[in-house]
């Protein structure tokens, strides 16, 4: 059996995430995620407090998703977005995991800082907005919106 790292904030991002699990059912799965209401209830979920731009906080969660990664041995990464995705996505680059990034930010025509870093590290990156395939380059593919109906170009 598959098993997947799903990694997401506590709200948008976490419903768009939450969309995709037709996706990957049947895959024993894992959730890294903010502390929150929302979070704290999914199943096997680890929680952080919500600090992204603290240094300190930052380290400690290089050192804490290295753990969760080691252990858990995940066939792959997945994340809707925030800023949370990018320890685990650039360790698990470094432990030749692959990963999977999907922009879900309600930005249309600029980057995200999540996506500006993370196009560069995820082995496949998708965007909602065909205004972003210019921002991001040729590695972006344009899929759509996760909970609208998948244009007829990409079904």
């Amino acid at each position: 059996m598959k098993k997947i790292g799903l990694i997401s904030s506590h709200g948008g991002h976490l419903t768009e995430l939450l969309e995709l699990a037709p996706a990957y059912e049947g895959m024993e799965s894992f959730y890294y995620c903010y502390d929150a209401d929302t979070t704290r209830k999914l199943p096997n979920a680890y929680v952080i407090p919500n600090a992204p731009y603290n240094p300190f906080s930052v380290l400690l969660n290089f050192w804490k998703v290295w753990r969760i990664l080691r252990n858990e041995k995940p066939d792959c990464l997945l994340s809707t977005g925030a800023e949370l995705a990018i320890p685990p996505f650039l360790l698990a680059k470094l432990m030749g995991i692959p990963t999977v990034y999907i922009e879900c930010g309600a930005q249309v025509t600029s980057a995200s800082f999540t996506g500006r870093i993370l196009v560069h590290v995820a082995d496949e990156f998708y965007i909602q907005w065909p205004e972003l395939e210019k921002v991001y380059g040729p590695k972006a593919r344009f899929v759509g919106s996760l909970i609208d109906e998948m244009p007829e170009s990409v079904s």
